[in-house]
């Protein structure tokens, strides 16, 4: 073979071999399991920090979380952070783990899922006071009545001024009436938890903080989780995923 005919050769084997790159990046046929991939649940994995780390009580711990989802990625800005919740729960004694897989903790409420989704954390944080009050003061203020729900939904609805101060709320006539109830119900039920944070995101900082002194054995364990909007799930599609580190403290 000449030289002219080797390279056009070449050529041609390079050419293919580049579309069948483009075609299976994993380097799977059509029809193989990595091929498949793309129907299953969200794969959502914490790179940071490693599963197992030890870490100094009060001190802050960057996080870096990864989601892919029906062929979209966190990474690539294809799937809204915002829509990542991760849930950070203080242990006291990480022994009774030994041996056994983190367990996973169970999937997020709903009404824990319509805060994330609407523009509620624009203006409130979990914990922290920000322009307006946090959901834990708002659990501390409210007793857990059906009167409350009733009362805190329509202020949700119809908006709101001088009951946190000089502040307004705007009002929320997109959300319906079962978010309503489910975003109350769970501000006054779970938002005052001394041993559990969260975080919205894929990147940021937790703090290593325990509910009083911690022991030797006490730790923390991080549950990110990925849930696809409600149309994916209407669908019928395995649209939650999640991923669990355990860090130690010291």
């Amino acid at each position: 073979m000449s030289a002219g005919r080797s390279f056009v050769a070449v050529s041609r084997a390079v050419g293919a071999l580049a579309l069948l790159v483009v075609l299976f990046p994993c380097g799977a046929p059509a029809g193989s399991a990595g091929a498949q991939v793309a129907d299953g649940p969200p794969v959502v994995k914490i790179t940071a920090p490693r599963n197992g780390s030890t870490h100094a009580w009060n001190s802050l711990v960057n996080y870096h979380i990864v989601v892919s989802y029906r062929g979209k990625s966190t990474q690539y800005q294809e799937l809204p952070a915002s829509d990542v919740l991760l849930q950070a729960a203080y242990v006291p004694d990480l022994s009774a783990l030994a041996g056994k897989p983190p367990s996973a903790a169970s999937a997020p409420p709903a009404g824990l899922l319509d805060i994330t989704n609407s523009n509620c954390l624009g203006c409130h944080d979990f914990k922290a006071k920000a322009m307006a009050p946090s959901f834990a003061a708002i659990a501390a203020r409210y007793p857990d009545t059906p009167a409350t729900i009733g009362l805190l939904s329509q202020r949700i609805r119809i908006g709101s001024t001088g009951v946190w101060g000089e502040d307004s709320m705007p009002s929320h006539p997109d959300l319906t009436d079962n978010q309503l109830h489910d975003i109350v119900l769970w501000i006054l039920k779970d938002a005052a938890n001394r041993d559990v944070t969260y975080y919205v995101g894929t990147d940021g900082a937790i703090r290593m903080q325990a509910t009083g002194t911690p022991v030797r054995r006490a730790g923390m364990i991080l549950t990110a989780s990925y849930t696809a909007p409600s149309t994916a799930i209407a669908q019928g599609q395995a649209a939650r995923g999640e991923d669990v580190v355990i860090l130690r403290g010291k």
